[in-house]
C-alpha cells in the first residue's frame, strides 16, 4: 500500500502542475497536511485513506483545543479538503468524507493601511541614501505602490516583463493568471534609476534575467530580504513603532486608488484578485466623501487627504 507521505508528494506535484498553486500556497498545505498525517497516524494507526468523517472532525477538533485562529482554522480545513478531493479523484478513495464538513465564515479583516503623508515619508528617507541598496529599494517600493503588485511576483519580475514604452508590467500570477499593470511616472524614474546599478547585485560574469538578481538559491531577492530593508527604513521614519511589510504597501495602493476614484473592477483586474468580493474589503476604509472622479493614483496627481 502506498504511504501517506508519499500521497502528500503526489498532492504537491498535482497542486504545482495542474492547479498553478503559488510556493506560499503549497508551503502552508504541506505543512498543514503533515500535522494531519502525523495525528492520524498517532491517534488511530491506520492511514489516512482508512478515515471517516469522525476522524477528520476529531483533528479539526484538536486545532480548536490549541486556540488557532479561525483564519488559521479555515486554511487548514481548505488543506483537507482539497487533500481529500485530489484522493478521490485520482482513485485513491470512493468516498470523500470531507464533503459534509463545514467551516466558520471567514474573518475578513479590514487590512491595515498607510496614509500618503507615511509613503511620502519613507520615500523622502530612502532618497536620503545614495548606495545601491537604496537605489533598488526605491525602486521597489516605487513599483508596489505604483502598481498593487504581489510581493513575490515583484521581486521574481523578469527583465522581459517591463515595457519602457508604454509603462507596463506584464505579470504571470497566483493560479497562472496573467495581466498587464501600468505603473506611473515615480516608478519609472526610479527603474531607470536602479537600472544603473543592476549590475552591482551580479556576481562577475554572471547573467540573470531578474530584475532584482541575487546570489541566492533562486536567483532573485527575497520576499524576506526586501521586508527586512523596508522594516530598517521604517525604523528612520516618524512611524518606527508600526510594523510595515511589503503586503501592506499593496493594501496602501489599493485603498488609495480607490480614494482617488479608482473603478472596482478595474483595481480587481490590477490586483489579480479572481473575486471581486476580495477587492471589496478595502471599500470598508475609505471614506464615501473622498470617491471622486480623480486620474488614477494619488501621488502621480500630488492629492492630499
Amino acid at each position: 500500500m502506498i504511504r501517506d507521505f508519499d500521497l502528500l508528494l503526489l498532492f504537491e506535484e498535482m497542486l504545482i502542475s495542474e492547479k498553478l498553486s503559488s510556493k506560499n500556497t503549497i508551503r502552508a498545505y504541506k505543512s498543514d497536511l503533515k500535522s494531519y498525517i502525523l495525528f492520524i497516524n498517532k491517534n488511530y494507526n491506520f492511514s489516512i485513506l482508512e478515515v471517516k468523517t469522525k476522524h477528520i472532525s476529531s483533528w479539526l477538533i484538536s486545532l480548536s483545543n490549541k486556540s488557532n485562529n479561525k483564519n488559521s482554522y479555515l486554511r487548514k480545513l481548505s488543506a483537507i479538503k482539497e487533500f481529500y478531493r485530489f484522493l478521490h479523484t485520482d482513485g485513491f478513495i470512493t468516498t470523500d468524507h470531507t464533503k459534509g464538513i463545514e467551516g466558520p465564515k471567514k474573518i475578513n479583516n479590514i487590512p491595515k493601511v498607510l496614509s500618503i503623508k507615511q509613503i511620502e515619508e519613507i520615500l523622502e528617507n530612502i532618497k536620503l541614501m545614495t548606495e545601491p541598496n537604496s537605489i533598488r529599494l526605491m525602486a521597489l517600493v516605487e513599483l508596489m505602490y505604483s502598481t498593487g503588485m504581489r510581493v513575490e511576483e515583484l521581486v521574481s519580475m523578469p527583465l522581459s516583463a517591463i515595457n519602457f514604452n508604454n509603462n507596463s508590467i506584464f505579470i504571470y500570477g497566483k493560479g497562472g493568471r496573467e495581466r498587464i499593470v501600468p505603473f506611473g511616472k515615480n516608478a519609472l524614474n526610479a527603474l531607470k534609476k536602479y537600472i544603473t546599478v543592476r549590475s552591482l547585485f551580479l556576481n562577475k560574469k554572471q547573467n540573470s534575467n531578474y530584475m532584482f538578481p541575487s546570489s541566492g538559491r533562486n536567483g532573485y531577492l527575497t520576499a524576506r530580504r526586501f521586508s527586512q530593508l523596508l522594516k530598517e527604513i521604517v525604523s528612520k521614519t516618524s512611524f518606527a513603532h508600526l510594523s510595515v511589510s511589503p503586503h501592506i504597501l499593496r493594501h496602501t495602493f489599493a485603498t488609495h486608488m480607490l480614494s482617488g476614484g479608482a473603478d472596482l473592477r478595474v483595481l480587481q483586474e490590477i490586483l489579480g484578485h479572481a473575486d471581486i468580493s476580495t477587492v471589496q474589503i478595502y471599500t470598508h476604509i475609505v471614506d464615501d466623501r473622498k470617491k471622486i472622479a480623480l486620474k488614477s493614483h494619488p501621488l502621480e496627481n500630488n492629492v492630499k487627504f
